[in-house]
């Protein structure tokens, strides 16, 4: 369904141009010529409209967790939708604690208590909490490319003062 707004880019240029010449000109040399002067001005349409379609988009997403986690499975994984996002004091986190690894290069989450408890030793250890929500991607998905994009898209549309860290499982 579009709106107005939306159909009011809906142009045929080639047909307009081929219409707007007089009856008596209208033959197939002179709308050949009539299509290869306006074939740019058809392309500029088309780069107007994907531009159009792409702010749109951005427009309705925002720093939500909801559109946030909605943008990334969109853009990375739209048939399985597999990308989480955590805020860092979510119930999943309270049990456990987030650990840079420097030889991994990437948060960790590491059971304060129990079963799977680790104990952290000054050498490898960072510190803890320094993010306000945690991105989960799946494993078959994480590429430097892909860190690099996912990045990119997050450092959009979150909120300027939110820290993050990404982890892959």
């Amino acid at each position: 369904m579009t709106n107005k707004a939306d159909r009011t880019y809906n142009v045929n240029i080639k047909r307009l141009a081929l219409l707007t010449l007089p009856t008596w000109l209208r033959r197939p040399l002179s709308g050949a010529l009539i299509y290869a002067g306006v074939s740019p001005l058809g392309r500029l349409l088309q780069e107007l409209r994907a531009y159009r379609s792409a702010t749109s988009y951005r427009l309705r997403h925002n720093g939500q967790v909801c559109k946030l986690c909605g943008a990334l499975n969109d853009e990375f994984d739209p048939g399985l939708r597999r990308i989480e996002i955590e805020d860092s004091d979510s119930v999943g986190n309270r049990e456990a604690a987030a650990v840079w690894l420097r030889d991994m290069d990437r948060w960790v989450m590491v059971p304060r208590r129990g079963a799977g408890a680790v104990s952290i030793h000054r050498e490898g250890f960072n510190g803890t909490s320094g993010y306000d929500f945690w991105v989960t991607v799946p494993e078959e998905l994480w590429t430097a490319e892909t860190e690099t994009r996912l990045r990119a898209i997050l450092n959009m549309y979150k909120l300027a003062g939110k820290r993050y860290a990404i982890n892959h499982k």
